[in-house]
């Protein structure tokens, strides 16, 4: 069934206003008027650190698209909101949020849905109920689907002219045909409106079925982060959240469909295999070594054609997946770089090919091993909804153990996992995308839903010879030298300055002047310098 994460902040119970022992009634049109016309509550200036955080995700997303409806899945996001049964105001729930200090926000990726919202700490209760209501027993009001279709048509609209959202599309519509990777994700008026009206689909029974295949119990992780008891939060959670249907349906699983183009595409668009032998976590920890490396010594080598380079994996649905997983290494060119961009390639390629050669290093493994521990244990307070969400996606991901550091912490080294993963990264293995201005009026193909104009070529002969045998080495390519101002010591130094409420001045001549304040408060082993050049 449903899984849930609990954590809680117990200060104390909550204070309570004169209005609490009174039921209140669902929110209609006049209190919606009267929260328009900007007149406040006393509980609205509650402080911000009291609202309480949720969030739920569904381990279903894009991917499960019928081919008839693309967008359907983003689109059940949207109508999930439109009212349940227990509170059938159409737009109850973000009334009752406006008028308590709260928000709430949802997203669909190819293979997760998720939902999150935050409120003022004494209408949680209420709130987690109405919330839950929309994984219990949704409305979906057949009258709302035109508007909401309206609304994902807009954040469609709003996508199209995203660099990187246009990439996506035309890297997914070179996929093999019924491989989800080549599905439109986003839907919009035209994939939800006007062709299954063309087609007599029924928009409102397909989403019902949709949700009710899909939105099952044992598909949902759930994150709660409140300064109530545990056991309160228990209580409350198993006596909300009983409703959630579960159909005992199996998963969607996507992970046999390893590869997702075709010949002969392949031979000119390729992307990194998942190795099913190695687990997620151990992945990721390959691409931040792999990042770290290339960026640290190419940027060096290539500074005259190139002014900004990054390589990893952005760890979106698109990106990574049970199917495939992508790694990008984006470079910035210059006017020279971009006369010159197959040696530039070339240069990354014999990256890779030094890494292979070379094998597993545990020294740099273990250095960044370090600096990722640090990193987390002084890290700073992050925004809670955001915590809560990277809870509840992590807890369809990782083993219970690993809830709250899978995404942030490198735990074992495995040569062979590190040894097998280099072994992909291989030019018969990539796609070399060209961006530039200079491209306009030679790309004669448009992709259909971003309208991107692009153009498909061989790779020149003579690189593809070469790349296809045993290419040299490049003696000015090494690994990065040991690592020295990695932190070991996080002891905090006697104070030898008294303590001022004001920064003063330490030194001060014709090339500037040094300011100095101590930190008294939190008590951290972090330091912060603030560069202000007056040009």
């Amino acid at each position: 069934g449903l899984r849930v994460l609990l954590i809680s902040d117990f200060t104390g119970p909550a204070s309570s206003g004169d209005d609490e022992s009174e039921e209140e009634e669902e929110l209609g049109e006049e209190e919606e008027e009267e929260e328009d016309s900007g007149e406040g509550t006393e509980e609205e200036s509650e402080e911000e650190e009291d609202d309480k955080d949720t969030a739920l995700c569904v381990g279903i997303g894009s991917f499960s698209d019928p081919n008839d409806l693309p967008g359907l899945a983003h689109f059940l996001e949207h109508m999930v909101f439109m009212g349940s049964e227990k509170y059938p105001s159409e737009n109850g729930f973000d009334a009752f949020l406006k008028k308590h200090g709260g928000s709430d926000n949802a997203s669909t990726d190819c293979e997760r849905t998720v939902f999150q919202f935050d409120v003022q700490r004494k209408k949680f209760r209420e709130a987690l109920d109405r919330w839950a209501q929309f994984f219990i027993c949704p409305l979906m009001i057949r009258d709302a689907i035109d508007r909401e279709v309206e609304a994902v048509d807009s954040e469609y609209q709003l996508a199209k002219p995203s660099d990187s959202h246009r990439k996506e599309m035309l890297f997914g519509s070179l996929a093999k045909p019924g491989h989800p990777m080549g599905k439109f994700c986003w839907g919009n008026a035209q994939t939800l409106k006007t062709e299954p009206r063309k087609k007599k689909i029924n928009v409102y029974k397909r989403l019902r079925s949709f949700w009710k295949r899909h939105y099952s119990a044992h598909y949902m992780t759930l994150a709660v982060q409140s300064k109530e008891k545990l056991d309160t939060l228990e209580e409350w959670v198993r006596e909300i959240f009983s409703g959630v249907p579960n159909n005992a349906q199996p998963k969607p699983d996507f992970s046999e469909l390893l590869d997702p183009f075709d010949s002969p595409i392949i031979q000119l668009l390729q992307v990194i295999q998942p190795l099913q032998i190695i687990q997620l976590l151990q992945i990721l920890q390959l691409l931040q070594i792999i990042q770290l490396l290339q960026i640290i010594h190419l940027l060096q080598i290539i500074q005259c054609w190139a002014m900004a380079l990054f390589g990893g994996n952005s760890e979106t649905g698109f990106d990574q997946n049970s199917t495939y997983s992508i790694f990008s290494i984006s470079i910035t060119l210059t006017d020279e770089g971009f006369q010159n961009f197959y040696q530039v390639a070339h240069l990354v390629f014999q990256y890779l090919k030094m890494l292979q050669s070379l094998g597993p290093q545990q020294r740099i493994y273990e250095e960044i091993q370090k600096i990722e521990a640090n990193e987390f244990h002084y890290q700073e307070q992050t925004d809670p909804i955001e915590y809560v969400e990277d809870i509840c996606e992590n807890m369809q991901l990782f083993p219970k153990e690993h809830f709250l550091t899978g995404d942030q912490l490198m735990f074992q080294y495995s040569p062979e996992v590190i040894s097998a993963a280099l072994s992909l990264l291989t030019p018969d293995r990539s796609n070399l995308l060209l961006l530039s201005p200079n491209h306009e009026g030679h790309c004669p193909l448009r992709e259909k839903w971003f309208g991107t104009h692009y153009s498909v070529e061989d790779i020149q002969q003579e690189w593809r010879e070469r790349w296809n045998r045993d290419f040299e080495h490049n003696s000015d390519l090494h690994l990065p030298v040991e690592n020295k101002f990695i932190a070991t010591d996080f002891s905090l130094k006697l104070s030898d300055c008294p303590d001022t409420e004001l920064p003063v001045r330490v030194t001060a001549n014709d090339r500037g002047c040094l300011w100095y304040k101590k930190d008294s408060k939190f008590n951290i082993p972090k330091g912060v310098c603030v560069c202000v050049l007056g040009l």
